[in-house]
């Protein structure tokens, strides 16, 4: 292990420190408590081991994470506010995290927020910091289709089809188009995506 010294020495000379790469130990295991709290469906440890996990978050990477993981959970237990609440404040940690962006358009999309322009907001950002993920254009071809957007969440679902997608996924996008591309469809769109992406 360096010694602080050295640190300072390097600062010194202009040197740049190395890049953060991911949340801290620290933070990371109180996640993992927190998580293994949550399958044994012991909330109020959980919610402590998130708390700590925020609490112990002194850089940007480990606050976006700590707060977009208790923000996940938070949604699962219907406290859509406070999940709000915590994706923007893990956008403003690390604006560059498309999973926050992600979970932020959908909360956003909820009914008990209902901030439609702000969730397109969203999830645009996560989509450009992500081009070849698939997630955040599902999920805005499913706003825009419940909005009555045919036009725009078929060029969504088009777009899918240019990226890997699961033999399932590609089946469900097809048949998406082709309901969107009929002009007496009456079909409804898939339900909306959860708060967290899947894989």
């Amino acid at each position: 292990m360096l010694r602080w010294s050295f640190w300072f020495a390097l600062l010194a000379c202009g040197a740049n420190k190395p890049a953060v790469t991911g949340p801290s130990e620290l933070v990371k295991r109180d996640i993992e408590r927190a998580e293994k709290a949550e399958e044994n469906r012991d909330h109020n440890v959980a919610r402590k081991y998130y708390e700590k996990a925020i609490g112990n978050a002194k850089d940007p990477i480990s606050i976006g994470y700590a707060r977009r993981e208790f923000a996940e959970t938070l949604a699962t237990w219907g406290e859509i506010e406070s999940a709000l609440g915590q994706l923007e404040k893990a956008v403003a940690a690390t604006p560059d995290d498309p999973i926050a962006w992600q979970m932020l358009g959908i909360i956003r999309a909820s009914d008990v927020v209902h901030d439609i322009p702000g969730a397109f907001t969203a999830l645009e950002k996560s989509k450009q910091l992500a081009p070849r993920s698939y997630i955040p254009r599902r999920d805005l071809a499913v706003l825009h289709w419940k909005l009555g957007h045919k036009q725009e969440a078929l060029a969504e679902y088009k777009a899918m089809l240019e990226l890997d997608l699961p033999t399932r996924l590609r089946d469900k996008v097809e048949w998406a188009i082709e309901e969107l591309e009929k002009s007496d469809s009456t079909a409804q769109p898939p339900p909306g995506p959860a708060p967290a992406p899947t894989p």
